[in-house]
């Protein structure tokens, strides 16, 4: 064998070994865990302790809850078409908003543009090699992630400020509201996502157009 064959055939394998490691994610149930970044107050901290962060994956389509204890809020990103569906529950408050796909972009116009830096640090989540990556945002604020290439989603919209890593994020940080929280995986479950969680409520939410739902959420 010449040493171009050779040169070729460990091309080949470097690539096979690289392909067998990745599994693309079309459809599964990750659940993060929450906790705050840096507080002294005890009842925040129990707050977002006990909080619930999943994100249904389904094809091209994706579905995410937040679960704390001052409610929930539901998004549906719907790939094919590139619109958004809202719902919120505050105690006995109901709200349902639906966004065009150019609205949906608009409010979240901040995670556009950002700046990725993958540095050299490693870590494993899981089980799975994660690295780390530097993300600064338009405004100038940088956020820690660890993301995970051996898990490659394939409509990876849902993760909004990190859209563009070439894998599933695993830990990262973010903001509900003032609150500074770090996102932790806890699981992953590979079993068929039901259609029936991508369904749009028909009763029982008050409609809340776009320019009231970007109040609301200030």
């Amino acid at each position: 064998m010449g040493m171009k064959r050779v040169i070729q055939f460990f091309v080949l394998l470097l690539v096979s070994i690289s392909a067998f490691s990745q599994r693309r994610l079309t459809e599964a149930t990750i659940r993060y865990s929450i906790s705050l970044a840096d507080t002294t107050d005890s009842s925040l901290n129990e707050l977002f302790n006990s909080a619930q962060y999943t994100c249904h994956l389904k094809g091209i389509n994706s579905r995410t809850d937040l679960v704390t204890g001052m409610g929930k809020q539901t998004t549906l990103l719907l790939g094919k078409s590139g619109t958004a569906v809202l719902l919120k529950e505050f105690g006995s408050q109901r709200y349902l908003t639906r966004l065009t796909s150019p609205q949906w972009n608009a409010l979240n116009q901040k995670y556009e543009d950002n700046k990725l830096e993958i540095t050299g640090d490693t870590t494993r989540l899981l089980g799975f090699l994660c690295k780390k990556a530097i993300i600064t945002l338009q405004d100038g604020t940088q956020h820690e992630a660890w993301f995970t290439t051996e898990l490659v989603p394939v409509y990876r919209d849902f993760q909004l400020m990190a859209k563009k890593l070439p894998g599933l994020l695993m830990q990262y940080e973010a903001n509900i509201g003032a609150n500074h929280v770090i996102y932790r995986i806890m699981e992953i479950n590979y079993n068929p996502v039901p259609q029936a969680l991508f369904d749009i409520p028909t009763s029982g939410y008050r409609l809340l157009d776009f320019e009231k739902n970007v109040q609301l959420e200030k």
